[in-house]
């Protein structure tokens, strides 16, 4: 049966105020890497030779964290289909659009090879010739690989999305349920392929600034924060296209309470993740694994390990435990905003204390503000997506349940 839907709701337009606060956005993340690049110290250096350049650790927290906000969406998309669920049915063309950025989150990747030298220990020849460990770690940490598996990582991440992209699209026309099976065996794929190529990435682009030390936990880890800031960015996306005029009632409380329950979940599995990770490393109470909390809790760093769970479990745990905060669009934005902002805060505290001794609140100012840039950079790109298609798959068989979904 063929859904009839008001064309008013699901014609998008990006306004002027919205380009220009965006652009404004990329203006404020380029004006913070060059000031990180040319008015911060560069003093208090965790290793001699390099690592010396703050501006570079500043982009590569906006870079993985966007990455990882690129990747959810197409996670997302993928557990819709695999699972056959009819509630994400109206949400899913944003997460769609998201999977479309990942070409230009592969050029900001490639980016990273140029300051590889600042960031990695692993890339100056001197440093491995004087380390039996880098050397054994050679084969996986050296410029040729890691520039590789960027290159590749990148390609196909970008064809995953945009094919998901691409069948739904095309299923707004023709309504052939081929796209939905199509997009359920492509899902399946996915799946296996994002938990190892992201585990990779995570380990490539973070695990390696501290290369002596290693978690068999780390991708999980990565990716419990990765997608609990995805679902997050679903919601502020949502909020903002209902705020301009947009969805109405295709997206209702019903699906920002699905999306207010997985939030939860995804934070309590964060802990989960984060604690075991901790717990096994202090028992086992290994110098080779022990010295990446050290690093974490001398020179300043301590009072932000300390915190962290506090600021990115505890409180978004205990807002979105009542039943009505998970079904009120307005409380969960500011939730959502929330987990975003302590999301960039734990990568930050992932990448920064590995190149640098003492913590800086200009080294996190900066931070901030990149990633700000680079999150306008991809809002922009994401919503002139959106223009391109209706903001919902129209052509989905299970939509008609979806608009009839109840809690």
């Amino acid at each position: 049966m063929e859904v009839k839907v008001e064309q008013n709701l699901i014609n998008f337009k990006l306004d002027s105020k919205t380009r220009n606060a965006l652009v404004g956005m990329i203006l404020v993340g380029l004006a913070s890497l060059g000031i990180a690049a040319f008015g911060l110290g560069h003093e208090n250096l965790r290793h001699e030779g390099g690592h010396s350049n703050p501006a570079w650790s500043a982009y590569l927290v906006g870079t993985f964290f966007i990455l990882g906000i690129s990747l959810a969406g197409i996670f997302f998309t993928s557990l819709g289909h695999i699972t056959g669920a009819h509630w994400p049915v109206t949400v899913r063309r944003i997460s769609e659009a998201y999977g479309t950025f990942l070409p230009v989150a592969g050029v900001l990747l490639l980016a990273l090879i140029l300051g590889a030298h600042d960031l990695y220990e692993w890339s100056h020849a001197e440093a491995v010739a004087e380390d039996h460990l880098l050397q054994h770690k050679k084969p996986l940490l050296n410029m040729g690989f890691f520039s590789t598996i960027l290159v590749v990582l990148s390609i196909a991440w970008s064809v995953f999305g945009f094919t998901f992209y691409k069948q739904s699209v095309a299923q707004d026309t023709d309504k052939d349920v081929k796209h939905t099976q199509f997009n359920a065996k492509l899902a399946g794929g996915y799946i296996i392929f994002f938990a190892l190529s992201f585990s990779l990435a995570s380990i490539e682009l973070i695990m390696s600034l501290t290369p002596h030390w290693f978690s068999t936990m780390f991708g999980v880890y990565c990716f419990a924060g990765a997608y609990q800031a995805g679902l997050s960015s679903l919601v502020v996306a949502a909020y903002y296209l209902k705020k301009k005029g947009f969805l109405g009632n295709l997206v209702n409380e019903n699906h920002i309470h699905d999306l207010g329950k997985f939030m939860l979940g995804f934070t309590v599995f964060w802990a989960y993740v984060g604690f075991s990770q901790f717990m096994l490393i202090w028992y086992a109470n290994i110098p080779e694994e022990t010295f990446f909390y050290e690093q974490r809790l001398t020179g300043g760093w301590e009072y932000l390990t300390l915190l962290l769970p506090l600021i990115k479990f505890v409180v978004p745990f205990l807002l979105l435990l009542n039943r009505p905060n998970k079904r009120n669009i307005d409380f969960l934005l500011k939730v959502a905003l929330w987990i975003i902002f302590v999301q960039v805060v734990e990568i930050f505290w992932l990448v920064y204390p590995s190149n640098f001794v003492d913590f800086s609140w200009g080294g996190l100012l900066v931070t901030l503000g990149t990633t700000v840039g680079v999150i306008g950079l991809f809002s922009f790109v994401v919503l002139k997506r959106l223009e391109k298609a209706p903001l919902i798959p129209v052509g989905d068989p299970r939509l008609d349940e979806c608009l009839h979904h109840h809690q």
